[in-house]
């Protein structure tokens, strides 16, 4: 069996009890992250989904959980002027990579906010898209240096694709209530109010 399959087989099994309800989603959260903790080698692993608060669509960060097996489901919350740029270029290509996540002109709005105050240095993100919506992501994180490879990439992208199928598929699926974004159009203000300009 390949990686990937496992990954899958490990996953299906994992929601599967959550959607019988033998499984609490809390554990089941922290099971999926070890998924990804394990295949992905990494430091931490971050959840993130699309949240409304008032008017404002921001990014949630609803569960997270390190190597040495901290999990952790306090809230962190991403603004739009944080994550649009970032968020844009995630799903332009599904996945964003970065190196030097402290000097990242993309991270640059949520430096202080999130990669300073998590001491992220490196990360690896895939986005949740179903039907052309996308309705957040999964972050691999690490405090030094990594050269994220290819097949850390593909391995992530499988992960997160899995999870997502499996969530659409599940009856009552929470992804019905969750907000979510049609993809590619992503705007930032300034798009918006050049939109706007030329109605």
């Amino acid at each position: 069996m390949t990686p990937q399959a496992e990954d899958s087989a490990r996953l299906q099994e994992l929601l599967g009890e959550m959607y019988a309800e033998r499984a609490a989603r809390v554990e089941t959260q922290s099971a999926v992250i070890d998924v990804v903790l394990e295949r992905l080698r990494c430091a931490r692993v971050s959840m993130w989904k699309f949240d409304r608060v008032g008017d404002e669509l921001t990014l949630l960060c609803f569960a997270s959980k390190t190597a040495d097996g901290v999990f952790d489901t306090s809230e962190r919350r991403l603004h739009r002027p944080e994550y649009i740029d970032y968020f844009n270029s995630l799903v332009d290509a599904s996945t964003y990579v970065s190196v030097d996540a402290m000097n990242d002109p993309m991270l640059q709005p949520m430096r202080q906010n999130y990669v300073l105050a998590n001491n992220v240095v490196s990360m690896l993100d895939a986005a949740f898209v179903l039907n052309n919506r996308t309705y957040g992501m999964v972050c691999c994180e690490e405090p030094h240096r990594r050269e994220w490879t290819a097949s850390d990439t593909v391995s992530l992208r499988a992960i997160v694709n899995k999870i997502a199928l499996l969530m659409w598929n599940a009856p009552d699926t929470v992804l019905l209530s969750t907000p979510s974004l049609p993809l590619r159009i992503l705007l930032t203000e300034e798009t918006k109010t050049s939109i706007d300009r030329r109605r």
